[in-house]
């Protein structure tokens, strides 16, 4: 079932990027839309319509920063959705998905400047808009 999901969601990672896609929060729901909502719902809840065949229920993406202490902790979310050996046992591997343009970012915790995917980056500040307040 992974496998096939893996499938699925790069072939679809693959048509959104023949259209050039808008910067920011817009370009990280668009993309959201496209390889996340599955798993993590609509409005990033974890009430996805494939959380019945998932083996771990997937995060409430709105809780992150409630979860961190009331900060959005940017740097360890591009990391976790770009992902580490190791980790792909519960997430589907999109490092290749995300080896576009890049941007230079400043991580806001550290105030590191770090080159990183610009859809990396505006998936993570889309990620940051819908933190429950």
């Amino acid at each position: 079932m992974r496998a096939a999901l893996a499938v699925f969601l790069f072939g679809l990672a693959a048509c959104a990027a023949q259209e050039p896609l808008p910067s920011g929060v817009a370009a990280g729901a668009q993309t959201y839309r496209a390889l996340c909502a599955v798993c993590h719902g609509p409005q990033g809840k974890g009430d996805g319509p494939l959380v019945a065949e998932l083996d771990a229920p997937p995060d409430d993406l709105t809780g992150i920063a409630a979860r961190n202490g009331g900060v959005f902790p940017h740097a360890q979310v591009i990391a976790r959705i770009h992902g580490y050996p190791g980790q792909f046992d519960v997430m589907p591997d999109y490092g290749p998905i995300f080896a576009g343009p890049t941007t230079r970012w400043r991580d806001p915790e550290t105030g590191a400047v770090i080159e990183t995917p610009r859809a990396l980056v505006d998936l993570a500040s889309y990620l940051a808009s819908i933190q429950k307040t």
